[in-house]
């Protein structure tokens, strides 16, 4: 979907967009793309069920395996 930028910046986000995103979003910059995340009205929330889902392993175990994943994707 195309959206357009005004001069001040400003993004036109289409009403089919709008109405299924929060008030507030977040902006990340993925290397000259964006992508908007919309904001979870209780964000503590979102985490802890998030964590939930994580295996019962050591935060050391974790990083670990997320740097090695990194590591791999990258060659």
């Amino acid at each position: 979907m195309l959206a357009k930028v005004d001069s001040k910046g400003r993004l036109y986000l289409p009403k089919s967009i709008r109405k299924g995103i929060s008030r507030e979003v977040y902006l990340v910059d993925l290397n000259g793309e964006i992508l908007i995340v919309p904001k979870p009205e209780d964000p503590l929330m979102e985490l802890e069920e998030l964590g939930k889902l994580l295996p019962d392993k050591s935060i050391e175990e974790l990083k670990k395996e997320i740097l090695e994943e990194a590591l791999r994707e990258l060659e």
